[in-house]
Parts: C-alpha cells; structure tokens; sequence
C-alpha cells in the first residue's frame, strides 16, 4: 500500500535497508518473479521487459514491498529510458522524510519532462505524484488526491488508480476505536474493487491491512487467505495475513502462514545473496510467531523461534544494536507472558560502546521492568518501589532526544513504552499494596498510554494494561468491572488462551461456575496443543472436574482430554 511507503514505515530490526544509498539507476538488477501476483497497467513503453518490469514494481508497490519495487521500476527505466512512468514507481517507492527528498524530486522530474506524447491517464498519474514528491505526503495529500480522483473520474475501470488512492487514504484507527478521516472512504472503494477485480492480490492485501486494527476483522479473512495463493512469494502479503489469522483467532493458519513468511524471506535472501539483515519481514514474522506460539500455550516452541531470532540478528556483522534489543525483548516477553519473572530478569544483552541513547534506553527498561516484576511476585515490595522509580527517571532524557531517522529507533517512541511499563508496574504495585482507587488512576492510564502507541514504534514489554487493571479490580473485590475488561480481552484476541483463561478465573471470582467452564473450556481448546506441564492447564482441568457445575463433557470440545484422576480435587 502507497501508505506504507510514505507514511507510516513499519518498525525496522536493521537501522538500514539494502540499497538504500545507491542511485536508482544503479541499482542491481531483480530477475523477473513469479508468485508476486498478476497485477498490470499498460504504458507507453515498446519495450516487453520495460512492460514486465515495470508491472513486477507495481505488484511489488501494491504488495508493501518498496525496497524490491524500486528495483523493478529501475530496470524498467534502464530497459526503456524514455518510459515516464518507471520514474514515476520511482518517486513513490523512495521512503519518506528529508533524507531522500532529493530523489524523490529528481525522479518525479525525469517523469515529467518524458511525459509528452505518453496517454491522458499516464499523464494524470504523474501529475499527482508530483504533490507527493515535491511537497511531501502532508502538504501534498490534498493535491494527490483531487488529482487521483480526477483521473479515477475519466478512467473508472482503471483499477489501479483506485487501489492506489484506497492505499493512500487509508489513515487507520484512532485510540478510541474510531476510523481515520478518509478510511471509510478507502474502505468503499476497496469493497468496490473485492467486487470487480476479485483476484487482484493488491486489492486483497490493501483490504487486510485496512481491517486488521478495526473492530471486525473478520470481514478480511477470506482476502488473507486468499493472499497466502495470490502472492506465495512475497513475504510482505504473507505478513499481512498471519496478522489478520492471528487476530481473528485462527492460531494455528497463522503460524504457517508466519513460517512461510520467514521461507519466502529466506528463499529471497539466498537468491540475491544478501545478509540476513536485509530480509523486508523474516524479523517480524518471528516476533508474530512468538506471540502465536504464547497465545497457543506452545511455550518451548515459542523459545525456540525467539532464539531463531536472536541467531539471526546475532549473525549479523558488526552488530546493530537495536536489533539484539528488540530480539532480546521477543524472548523476555514470552517469559513474562508465562510468568517466569528469572528468566525474564536474567536475560543479558550487552551493545557496543557506540550504541545510541534509544536502544540503551529500551533495554535498561526491559530489564528494569522485569526486575520490578520479580520483586513484586516475591512479595519485595521497596524492590519493586525502587524500580518503578527507575523507568520514572529513563522516560525525560530519552523525551528530549532527537527524533530517530529513517529505520533508526526512535527516542521518543522508547519514551513512550517506558513511561507506559512504569505506569503499568506501579499500578500492579499499588493492588498489591490495597491502594485500589490509586491503582484504577494508574492503570487506566496505562491503558490510555497503550492505545496511543504508535505502531511503527518499539512493542511495549510490559504485560497488557488491560489484564493486569481485571486483576487489580478481582483483587479489590470489584469483579463486575473486572468482567467488562477479560470480555473486551477475549473479543480482541479470540485465539488467546491467556485471554480465555483470565475470563474465566473473573467468572470463577463472581461465582458464576457455569459461565467459567465455559471460559476454561475455551482456553483449553485454545491450548489444545500447548506444552502439558503449564499450570494453567492443570487448574483449568482441575476445575472443570470438580466445580464446573456441568457435566464436564458438556462444556469440553470433543478433543480436549479431562484428567479424570483429578476429578476429586477442589478448586
């Protein structure tokens, strides 16, 4: 999606990208792919390779992946150099910010001067993305898109111009759920397009990418199956829909779709002989596949893809220091989701001498966070005080950093996730203590700070606001409220046997047996693959035996085992 490209960048592993300082026309050459979609736009071009390039960076552009698209539009520009339009994907496909301005308007320019004699919608193409190129994706907006809707006006079947001014408006989700000011209108004409071009993998992929984060993705679940036939090959749409699967709760389509992300990746690399710090997604992927594998109950799997990662950044050479800190926070993560505060807490990750004063900052918090979290289950209550005080005091000097560029981590963003760990750590704190009422401002806070996470930001480490505010409220005898917060939890994340197990330990506080077999026998058919050992599965089980109040047969899949040795034992 055009939006990915100039706006809102997803967070980087590798503070650079391949290619990203070498001229456009000296650029490597990219072979021609299959498995990138069928997606065509004729232009003036009596060259078939200028043609096929050219349609192979539109495939590429529609699909998320700008760095390869670049590459196709340059070979296609090399092929055919009077073909305006290759230097238009060029302008698109340069990354935002000042840094490549001068590119971008180059190439924007060379479009141009070559437009004469090209077609109407040709022409119309480069003049809107002239705005973007030469005042930048905000001042520019409205021109770009009065001048997409013209063209759009004169050239109604042109399904290309739709889907890139779909990609365009698509401004996401507010934090209090609302749609950004031109998504419903991006959403109409994506709904248009499913409809008249049903086989179009950017149609599928733009429409993924628009429902993830909304509040009914479920209706891009058809389109992020689709993808993984419509474009096998691209890791990018393969993201995109391991997210989607994800997030409607089909846990275990989503980790193949993840792993094969990773291969198509990996299959890329090998291929270019490129390092592993070149891969566009193999690096969210694995973090996508932790987070699968936790909420599946996999736990050693989930380690075992954390450590994958961390192989693979370790691998690289010279080390990049935010790297090896978002690797270490994959798997110090994964601990704290299962409770293993030591493991958590003795996690060691040592940067070089000249890593910057974000990546420092994000670690010092994770492993600062997690100590907090080990002395607060011991019961070390001025350990944890003191903790908390700590994260309190990260959170200034890295607010008045200079913003990161480009890839880089930025300092503000590191603010963000601490101030967010320390709110959520002493509100968790302040329960413990029996300060309730301070400890619902606190964690409601955390949660306001949650929902305004940028997402092209670092992941936050610390433990949903959202779970630990339903605990505070079960600690405080308030279990109605804490309802209204495991409900919500469950409704988010459907596949989430963490989220089914909280429900039901609500229920189980509120007396409500019934509806609590329900919930555990929901976690179980969550977990129904997990690792045996997890005490969640024994107290669930152990409920169900004794205190369902039903039949345990009645509210159990019909693959879920009960231990019927424990059938005596109360809860």
């Amino acid at each position: 999606m055009l939006a990915r490209h100039l706006r809102a960048e997803d967070p980087s592993f590798f503070s650079t990208a391949p290619w990203d300082d070498v001229p456009d026309l000296e650029l490597p050459t990219p072979p021609l792919r299959e498995g990138l979609g069928r997606a065509h736009l004729k232009v003036s071009t009596q060259v078939p390779l200028a043609q096929s390039y050219f349609d192979q960076g539109l495939r590429l552009l529609h699909l998320g992946w700008g760095a390869e698209a670049r590459r196709a539009f340059a070979e296609a520009a090399r092929q055919d150099p009077s073909l305006a339009m290759a230097y238009w994907g060029l302008a698109l496909t340069r990354g935002p910010g000042a840094r490549y301005a001068m590119a971008r308007a180059e190439a924007i320019h060379k479009a141009l001067t070559l437009s004469e004699g090209v077609t109407d919608a040709e022409q119309r193409y480069i003049v809107a993305a002239t705005f973007l190129a030469d005042k930048g994706p905000a001042n520019g907006r409205h021109g770009f898109v009065r001048e997409m809707e013209a063209l759009v006006d004169c050239f109604p079947e042109d399904a290309e111009a739709r889907l890139l001014l779909a990609g365009f408006l698509a401004d996401g989700y507010e934090p209090d759920g609302r749609p950004g000011a031109d998504q419903p209108y991006a959403q109409a004409l994506l709904r248009e397009l499913l409809r008249t071009h049903p086989h179009h993998e950017g149609v599928h992929h733009a429409w993924v990418r628009v429902m993830v984060e909304s509040s009914r993705p479920e209706a891009a679940l058809e389109s992020a199956r689709r993808l993984r036939l419509l474009a096998p090959r691209a890791g990018t749409a393969l993201l995109g829909s391991g997210r989607l699967l994800l997030r409607t709760g089909h846990t275990r389509e989503a980790r193949e779709v993840l792993e094969a992300a990773v291969a198509a990746d990996d299959a890329w690399l090998s291929q270019e002989s490129l390092p592993e710090s070149a891969a566009p997604v193999a690096g969210l992927a694995l973090r996508l596949l932790v987070q699968a594998c936790a909420d599946a109950g996999r736990y050693g799997e989930a380690q075992a893809w954390a450590r994958r990662l961390r192989h693979r950044v370790e691998s690289v050479t010279p080390h990049v220091g935010q790297a090896l800190v978002f690797a270490a926070g994959a798997l110090s993560s994964l601990h704290l989701r299962f409770g293993f505060w030591r493991a958590a807490a003795d996690l060691r990750v040592e940067l070089e001498t000249e890593a910057r004063a974000a990546e420092r900052g994000l670690l010092t918090g994770m492993e600062t966070y997690a100590r907090g979290l080990r002395a607060l289950e011991a019961g070390k209550l001025v350990e944890a005080e003191r903790a908390c005080d700590e994260l309190d005091a990260l959170h200034p000097p890295l607010a008045e950093e200079r913003k990161g560029d480009s890839h880089m981590l930025c300092p503000r963003d590191v603010a963000r996730v601490v101030v967010l760990a320390a709110c959520e750590l002493r509100g968790a704190l302040e329960a413990r203590q029996g300060e309730y009422a301070r400890a619902e401002a606190t964690l409601i806070k955390a949660l306001r700070l949650e929902r305004r996470l940028r997402a092209v930001g670092p992941s936050a480490f610390s433990r949903p606001a959202r779970e630990t505010l339903a605990r505070a409220r079960m600690r405080s005898g308030r279990e109605d409220r804490a309802l209204e917060m495991a409900e919500a939890l469950v409704k988010e994340r459907p596949g989430s046997g963490h989220a089914w197990f909280l429900l039901a330990e609500v229920h189980v506080a509120r007396g409500s047996f019934t509806e609590a077999a329900s919930a555990f026998a929901s976690f179980l058919e969550c977990w129904r693959d997990a690792d045996p050992r997890l005490p969640e599965l024994r107290r669930a089980r152990v409920f169900l035996a004794g205190r369902g109040g039903l039949g345990v047969e009645a509210v159990m899949p019909s693959n879920v085992i009960p231990l019927r040795a424990l059938e005596n034992v109360s809860c």
